[in-house]
């Protein structure tokens, strides 16, 4: 159990560094993309179509990030009034629905990775690429919500939080760190 927790750390930060470098090159892209168009009367024409690729990119690496930090949006004033039980069965039902979402989405996304002939306009990538993080980032999201479900049923393996971020809240669950 120890490892699946580690190996959800591990990747988490590894995820944390590539959104970081995605979002400061769709923000460096879009800014020479405007800077071309609107000093230059010359846009580039790969701007736009690089960084919607990007964002399919930073997209799915923050929904992992989120998701491993359980920090994504929850209406939970009701269930926290239920009792202590109860709440963790809706938690444990929360995740295998989560699970079965994120693997709906690798059951949609596999044919899309080898079927696409398509190319982009202008860069001219295989079309393809952009199903690869949405696959990808998928099947780790559904690892790590499955990890989840393993710490709620053997408890004391998950790797104890550390300080992560300026509001100084930590990861908790499979996501946290040493």
């Amino acid at each position: 159990m120890k490892l699946l927790n580690q190996i959800v750390f591990y990747a988490t930060k590894i995820l944390q560094v590539i959104g970081n470098i995605v979002l400061a090159a769709i923000l460096l892209m879009i800014t020479a993309g405007i800077i071309s168009r609107y000093i230059f009367g010359q846009p580039f024409s790969w701007t736009e179509e690089l960084a919607t690729f990007l964002m399919v990119i930073f997209g799915y690496t923050s929904g992992a990030i989120v998701t491993v930090a359980k920090k994504h949006i929850v209406a939970d004033f009701l269930i926290n009034k239920a009792p202590p039980k109860f709440q963790r069965v809706v938690a444990v039902f929360g995740q295998v629905l989560a699970i079965a979402v994120f693997l709906l989405i690798c059951i949609g996304s596999y044919p899309l990775l080898a079927r696409s002939p398509y190319r982009t306009a202008a860069l001219k990538l295989p079309r393809h690429l952009f199903y690869i993080p949405v696959f990808s980032l998928s099947v780790f999201m559904a690892f790590a919500a499955l990890v989840d479900i393993l710490n709620g049923i053997f408890p004391g393996y998950e790797i104890k939080a550390e300080k992560d971020g300026e509001d100084g809240q930590a990861f908790q669950g499979s996501g946290g760190g040493e």
